[in-house]
């Protein structure tokens, strides 16, 4: 049964409340694997307030490739990202069935990514109206190439049902790159902190997590979720500019090092 009653300012479809759930996607699922750093491009040495700090300025790392997005959505009629299975017309959107939460074709409007919207059928084929009522983009697995220029698929759709919050297996596109990684109070957005948001760089305002120095993630602003072995681990945001400079990383946990995952000018603490 779906929850007919407005929830978090989300939209009301045929008695369908669709909430968009932050979540930082950071890499895949969560985290990006760990990068061991090659010999330094640069290596500077600046005072940190009472230490020395190294900054490497080329850690090295493969270039980022998009998740397979298409592949991830789930089956149905149609195909989240794509659209294909509804026409020009239609927009493929999650419908709870008899068999549960399904792609489904149903009316679509005009509305692209960031237009104001009261109802799925506000925003255009391929698009979706969120709780904060404005149309975006729908995605899957964290592919940031099924989104326009200057967002990435960052955040799962969740359906309010009587059993709680529902997993729809498709994600929502949103901007990115509009804050400051290493100044994480840079979002406006109430609960979110500026995060690496996946495996290119790009920033994005995302939910604070409560993750530290080598804590289970999800993390804190100026943290990264990084894959450790076989643990997600978050790990310190530092400054890697040459010559160094604030945040730094503290004593015991490694160098400032830029991995090519990291945005310009940021760097990780690590070994």
């Amino acid at each position: 049964m779906i929850d007919r009653r407005s929830l978090l300012g989300s939209s009301l479809v045929g008695g369908v409340v669709a909430v968009a759930i932050a979540a930082a996607v950071a890499h895949g699922a969560g985290c990006v694997t760990d990068g061991t750093a090659d010999e330094p491009a640069v290596s500077a040495r600046t005072d940190g307030g009472g230490f020395q700090a190294v900054v490497r300025l080329d850690g090295g790392g493969a270039a980022a490739s998009p998740p397979d997005g298409v592949a991830a959505c789930p089956k149905g009629d149609c195909n989240y990202q794509t659209g294909e299975g509804c026409g020009d017309a239609g927009s493929c959107v999650p419908i709870p069935g008899p068999q549960g939460i399904a792609p489904t074709c149903y009316e679509a409007g005009a509305g692209l990514a960031g237009a104001a919207c009261t109802q799925w059928s506000d925003c255009a084929p391929g698009h979706l109206c969120d709780g904060t009522g404005h149309c975006r983009k729908l995605c899957c697995g964290g592919d940031w190439s099924g989104c326009a220029g200057g967002e990435h698929c960052l955040r799962n759709l969740e359906l309010a049902t009587d059993a709680g919050p529902t997993q729809t297996g498709a994600m929502l596109c949103y901007p990115v790159d509009t804050c400051d990684p290493l100044v994480p109070e840079s979002c406006a957005e109430p609960g979110t902190t500026c995060q690496i948001a996946d495996a290119t760089g790009a920033s994005a305002c995302l939910p604070q997590g409560k993750g530290g120095v080598s804590q289970a993630c999800p993390c804190k602003g100026g943290f990264l979720c990084v894959l450790e072995g076989k643990k997600s681990l978050c790990r310190r945001l530092c400054k890697a500019v040459e010559g160094g400079g604030a945040p730094y990383c503290p004593p015991n946990e490694g160098t400032c090092t830029h991995f090519t995952r990291d945005p310009d000018g940021v760097g990780e603490c690590a070994y």
